[in-house]
This record gives C-alpha cells, sequence and structure tokens, in this order.
C-alpha cells in the first residue's frame, strides 16, 4: 500500500508539475509609448525626414500556467512599423524573463530594408543580467531611463537611443548620419 501511495504522489507531482504566475507588462516600463496608426517622424541634420508607422503594439498581459517545475515567466513589450516610403521598416522589443522573479532583460531593435530582392536585416541587441532577481512588479527600479545600443559593425544602423516614456528618440545610421524624432 505504501508503495501504490509513493507512486500516486510521484504521479501527481509529475502531471500537475509547479503552477506559477506571470504579470503583465508593468506599465512603469513604458519604453514604447505607442498605439497603432501611430506615426513617428524623424528628422535629420539637413532637414530630410522620414515617418514610420506603428502597425502593431503589444504588452504582454497577465497568465499562470503549470510545467514540471521548470517553469519560468516571461514578459514583454514591443512595437512594429509598416514599410515606409524608403523601403524600411522597424520592429523593437523588450523581453523581461526569470522563474519567480525576473533576472534576464533583453531589448532588441530590428531594422530592415525591403528594398533588395533579399531584404536586409539588421539587429541591435542589448543584454542585461540583474544582480539579483526582483520582483516583476519592481523591474523599473532596475533599469535605466535611458537604453543606448549600439553595433558598429552594421550596414544599415548602427546605435539606437530608448528613452522611458518616449521610445526610440534617435537612430544613427552606418554613415554616421543621426536621425532625430519630432516630437
Amino acid at each position: 500500500m505504501k508503495k501504490t501511495s509513493t507512486i500516486i504522489i510521484l504521479l501527481s507531482v509529475f502531471y500537475i508539475g509547479c503552477k506559477i504566475h506571470c504579470p503583465e507588462y508593468p506599465a512603469e516600463l513604458n519604453y514604447f509609448p505607442y498605439y497603432e496608426g501611430q506615426v513617428l517622424r524623424f528628422t535629420n541634420s539637413q532637414q530630410g525626414t522620414i515617418g514610420f508607422t506603428i502597425d502593431s503594439k503589444v504588452n504582454s498581459k497577465s497568465n499562470s500556467f503549470s510545467q514540471n517545475c521548470k517553469c519560468a515567466c516571461g514578459i514583454f513589450t514591443h512595437f512594429s512599423t509598416s514599410i515606409n516610403q524608403d523601403s524600411l521598416s522597424i520592429k523593437c522589443e523588450i523581453n523581461i524573463s526569470g522563474r519567480e522573479n525576473a533576472s534576464n532583460v533583453s531589448i532588441d531593435c530590428f531594422f530592415y530594408n525591403k528594398s533588395n530582392i533579399q531584404p536586409n536585416e539588421e539587429c541591435l541587441y542589448k543584454f542585461v543580467m540583474l544582480e539579483k532577481s526582483v520582483p516583476y512588479d519592481e523591474i523599473y527600479k532596475y533599469l535605466e531611463d535611458t537604453i543606448i545600443i549600439e553595433n558598429e559593425n552594421n550596414k544599415l544602423v548602427k546605435k539606437v537611443v530608448i528613452v522611458k516614456g518616449k521610445g526610440l528618440v534617435s537612430y544613427t545610421t552606418a554613415d554616421g548620419e543621426e536621425w532625430k524624432l519630432v516630437e
């Protein structure tokens, strides 16, 4: 009888697993304060302008799930733009992950040039491993208000600047031209 009870308990743990709750993406981390249809306009030093229309903006919602005690949370925010008049588009995302608390943050910005038969894609990427695991609802205390991501090897865009509450405020092309958000 004792052997049967042990097997039932072990099977219950295996099938039920652990239950984990993932909160929604925190409002205090509003690095992409956009809405669908919004146009982001940038200008350069030669008074050129370029526009990008937001075609998707998503913040993760709260969810819970079970999975054999190897479960982890992942919360995110992202936006993407449609292809503009210069055949360019942008997709940026912030992913925060960890088990019961947040421990890793990745920030990605992809710039796409669709003018070629083989579209060019360039990623600017930053990974932040927090010194300690922190509650998801306190993650805003551990991230900077301004995020700068650089990749000198890119052929299209080598630097982006993202500011909490404002979004993508500038990007610098490979030729050194800085494009600043028109507010």
